[in-house]
């Protein structure tokens, strides 16, 4: 009777370690000079709100990635074209 009371007491205090252990990391802010160093006016400036700052957090990234796609793509070709034989007329 008396270890069926201490699991009882223990699993709250369980629950509460895990809770704390996955607890979101706190995010950095998102600064926009950096994502689009070319950029010709101040984008920090012009988007101040943090929705406006993530959505094109996001559409860095995407362009990114899609980047990389199409250069994969294109190493794709050039590699099958040199993989195969050329035909003499």
């Amino acid at each position: 009777m008396e270890t069926q009371t201490e699991e009882k007491t223990q699993q709250p205090e369980e629950s509460k370690i895990s809770s704390s252990v996955h607890a979101p990391p706190t995010e950095e802010p998102i600064i926009l000079k950096r994502l689009y160093p070319h950029a010709q006016h101040d984008l920090d400036a012009l988007f101040p709100e943090p929705s406006m700052k993530k959505l094109l957090k996001d559409l860095a990234r995407t362009r990114q990635k899609n980047d990389r796609f199409l250069k994969r793509i294109n190493l794709g070709e050039v590699n099958s074209e040199e993989d195969e034989p050329v035909e003499a007329p």
